[in-house]
């Protein structure tokens, strides 16, 4: 490094110790008043212990005097309702190309590949604790690291981690974005067990880190565990850039040592674009690099320098609520700073009401003093069942029967008290973001479904810049990952993806190939997009009831012929994707993009077995047409026999009447009229055999027809 970059940045393991000890008091300094108040509120929502709702001094009056300090913890519902709107909508990331070496299919290898990390992470649990803490205090955090895959692999992948304890992590004070991607530095308080510092770093000593602000773990047991912290900088190189000729730049650090000195002699016969004087095309520039230190009590036991060509952002992200600069310092708060003075005022109010009715001395008897005389009962009455009360006849004065003991009516609750608690109410429901509540309405009164869509609408976007920047934190953390990516997925190897209808699939990532590589994730550039939004299974839920809607309109008929199997796959229901997955054969494009997705083996099978079922589909069809073909001359041979048996059976029997009348007319008219009888005869058979031929000369010409026929017939099927 140059000397003068040695005077802005640390270098020994001293002076870095000392700079993360100085950055931890610079952040104690800066965000005290942020700890302070954010304490105030996790202990005034009590999400998961008592709350702490009462003025301490105010709780311990009434606790000395024995009275009643009712906390109603309507704090924590509200909060917990934005919570559970914000996971019903939380945000996607979507990766897309932007550069050289960046196509679509990679990015979505890429997007499948973010989804398998997030799912091996539970990236929702990181997500949803960051969200819960700034909706609570007004700012959180997660972080991603980089992990072994097991104990016996050289492979690596991304995890994303929740950051449960916001108040162990140290943000650089200078930064101002809500996402934390413009922070320089970043501290990391954390504890380790004692046995495992020990086999991580054999030979150092066992001190403490110093302590921290408030809100972090100062009590940690040091008999079992001892204190660490992580400290990442971003260190801002100053260093020359030069423009090659294919127009890529290169810095000075991209060159061998001794090279680039010897190469600039030389310029256009090394690759650098050179103008028209011969000078190299120039300038100064700075790259950035991100760099990880372990610290103990007393010095660094660990660090590491990452490629700056790839990493340039320190892998922790910030999830803010509300925020404002006063003073030159930002402040931070939640929903429940907000929430604190109406809901002390409807906590304190519910009290005076509980104490004026359920409290009040009991209403008291009044009667005459004999009445009761002897009858103890009247006592006791109001705190105890009797099921009958028993009074003396006495007479009065006037000798008049005095009348039994009367109950008095208790004191009611003063109206100036109720007006005061349903003001407390509202105002609570107004901070809360809830303007109004259903149960609000007046009895009798039909509230539309537009009207309650509305109350919806306000209320979310009373807290919408929760949801927004829990958005730009996500697609932070996207980036995060596109950075480390071509880092950890660097070597040829089966990796799981997951689509974004949850499908796991395994594909092989920088594959060689005679071609090159193949899905090459150490290449392009790429960006993030948020995808907000309802999620795919709500998505899938709504896409299939407005398929069923379709399918009862005129257009239904012909949606069901072509995406049957697209309408039962989205249903909710044991057996719809198996169910699905049978109807894809009944439709040809369905089959052809679920064989599209098959490996190329299972293609190159599938291909083979259609042309062999086409090959044999053919021969069956020639089979058939010659099966059709000679069974048509048989029918006509047929056809034949029996029109010459027809034929036959007529001439024999005019022969027979001809020998008939020949032989009466042999008796009659003597033997010359004979002779011309047989002469007919004679005729008669010449002509029957002339109609013989005549018969096959026509069943030859129809044969040959029914050939030609059955030929024409082949060809076309060919």
């Amino acid at each position: 490094m140059k000397e003068d970059q040695r005077d802005r940045y640390a270098q020994t393991d001293k002076e870095i110790y000392e700079e993360a000890r100085d950055f931890l008091r610079l952040c104690e300094d800066f965000e005290s008043d942020n700890r302070k108040r954010g304490l105030e509120a996790e202990r005034f929502r009590g999400k998961g212990g008592k709350p702490e709702q009462w003025p301490q001094t105010l709780y311990k009056e009434r606790e000395v005097d024995g009275r009643l300090s009712l906390t109603i913890n309507h704090c924590d519902m509200f909060v917990t309702r934005v919570e559970n709107a914000i996971k019903q909508q939380r945000p996607r990331i979507k990766c897309h190309p932007v550069g050289e070496q960046a196509t679509v299919d990679k990015a979505d290898l890429i997007n499948g590949l973010t989804r398998h990390v997030e799912n091996r992470s539970q990236a929702s649990i990181a997500y949803d604790a960051a969200v819960s803490s700034a909706l609570t205090i007004g700012w959180g955090y997660f972080r991603i690291i980089p992990e072994w895959v097991d104990e016996r692999s050289m492979d690596q992948e991304l995890r994303i981690v929740p950051i449960l304890n916001t108040y162990t992590v140290y943000r650089d004070p200078n930064s101002v974005l809500p996402d934390g991607s413009d922070s320089m530095r970043y501290l990391i308080t954390r504890k380790q067990t004692r046995k495992e510092y020990k086999l991580e770093n054999p030979g150092e000593p066992i001190v403490d880190w110093v302590p921290g602000s408030l809100g972090d773990d100062l009590n940690w047991e040091s008999s079992d565990s001892i204190r660490l912290a992580e400290y990442y900088r971003i260190v801002t190189k100053p260093e020359k850039l030069y423009k090659m000729k294919d127009g890529t730049t290169r810095f000075e650090r991209d060159f061998a040592p001794g090279v680039l000195k010897q190469a600039l002699k030389e310029p256009e016969k090394h690759g650098f674009h050179v103008e028209r004087d011969g000078s190299v095309v120039e300038r100064q520039s700075s790259y950035r690099e991100v760099q990880w230190f372990k610290l103990n009590g007393n010095k660094v036991v660990d660090r590491r320098e990452y490629p700056p060509e790839h990493i340039k952002h320190i892998p922790i992200v910030a999830v803010e609520g509300n925020s404002s600069s006063i003073g030159g310092k930002r402040c931070f708060s939640g929903m429940v700073e907000n929430l604190m003075e109406p809901a002390r005022m409807v906590n304190y109010w519910e009290t005076m009401k509980t104490e004026r009715l359920a409290l009040a001395p009991k209403a008291e008897w009044v009667a005459y003093e004999g009445v009761i005389e002897g009858h103890n009962e009247w006592i006791d009455a109001n705190r105890k069942s009797y099921s009958v009360l028993v009074g003396k006849a006495v007479r009065g004065p006037n000798d008049e029967l005095l009348p039994l003991p009367v109950k008095q009516q208790p004191a009611p609750v003063e109206a100036g008290m109720s007006e005061a608690m349903q003001s407390a109410y509202t105002a609570l429901m107004a901070m809360a973001g809830q303007p109004h509540e259903p149960g609000q309405d007046a009895k009798g009164e039909v509230i539309s479904g537009v009207a309650l869509q509305e109350r919806r609408e306000l209320a979310d976007i009373t807290h919408f810049q929760y949801y927004d920047n829990q958005t730009h934190s996500i697609a932070f953390g996207g980036r995060i990952m596109l950075e480390w990516f071509p880092l950890i997925y660097s070597t040829e190897r089966m990796q799981r993806i997951i689509g974004e209808d949850g499908m796991p699939a395994l594909v092989k990532i920088n594959e060689k190939t005679a071609d090159g590589v193949k899905n090459d994730l150490t290449v392009g550039e790429y960006d993030i997009v948020m995808d907000t939004g309802p999620g795919y299974d709500t998505k899938r839920q709504e896409g299939a009831e407005a398929m069923i809607d379709l399918l009862k309109t005129p257009l239904g008929e012909p949606i069901a012929k072509v995406g049957a199997d697209l309408i039962v796959r989205n249903m909710d229901f044991a057996g719809a994707s198996d169910l699905a997955d049978r109807l894809v054969p009944l439709n040809p494009e369905a089959m052809n993009k679920a064989i599209s997705e098959l490996p190329k083996q299972g293609q190159a099978i599938v291909a083979a077995m259609q042309q062999q079922l086409q090959q044999t589909q053919q021969a069956l069809q020639e089979a058939q047409l010659e099966l059709k073909y000679k069974t048509s001359v048989e029918k006509g041979w047929m056809q034949v026999e029996r029109e010459k048996t027809h034929v036959k059976a007529e001439v024999d029997t005019r022969n027979k009447h001809t020998d008939a009348l020949v032989k009466k007319h042999s008796d009659e008219v003597g033997y010359d009229k004979a002779i011309n009888v047989a002469e007919i005869n004679a005729g008669a058979k010449l002509i029957d055999s002339n109609q013989d031929r005549t018969h096959e000369k026509e069943l030859a010409k129809m044969t040959a027809e029914a050939a030609e026929k059955a030929e024409s017939r082949a060809n076309g099927a060919h």
